[in-house]
């Protein structure tokens, strides 16, 4: 198989995990990830997550209001400054987050299960290499024709 197909085989099986936790969750995926920054933080303001994962703040006004809008999220007023409202996750957030961590182990575990435990080792060492070196500006400039 060569590496275009091998890569849009790939990306079928991450679809589908998408898609998968899509359905289970109810959330679409951007949605859960903004769900997922703030459990970690335990509490966050809106501003920084819009700067600090790089999304435009309209964007995530629209994801702030489906999350508050399903009780996953809560805005609360900051002690120290009243103009400052914080988001923290409520306890059926905590849940939905815990479900889809749970299901990225399942998935993740059930991913690499599927090759023999040296070949496993192999895998997760060239992946590992193959992340820290892509450089995601270089990815569609078009360079000498290796494929």
């Amino acid at each position: 198989m060569d590496e275009v197909k091998l890569m849009h085989k790939l990306i079928d099986i991450f679809k589908y995990k998408e898609e998968y936790q899509m359905e289970t969750s109810g959330l679409h995926p951007q949605d859960m990830y903004v769900l997922e920054r703030i459990y970690f933080k335990e509490k966050a303001r809106v501003m920084d997550i819009a700067k600090t994962y790089h999304i435009p703040p309209s964007t995530l006004t629209g994801i702030m209001d489906r999350l508050y809008e399903k009780k996953y999220i809560e805005r609360i007023r900051s002690q120290e400054d009243r103009r400052v409202v914080e988001i923290v996750v409520t306890d059926e957030g905590k849940k939905i987050v815990e479900q889809h961590i749970r299901e990225d182990r399942s998935f993740v575990k059930n991913f690499f299960n599927t090759l023999e435990p040296e070949k496993r080792g192999e895998f997760r060492s060239l992946l590992a290499e193959l992340v820290s070196n892509v450089d995601k500006e270089t990815l569609f400039v078009e360079k000498g024709d290796d494929i």
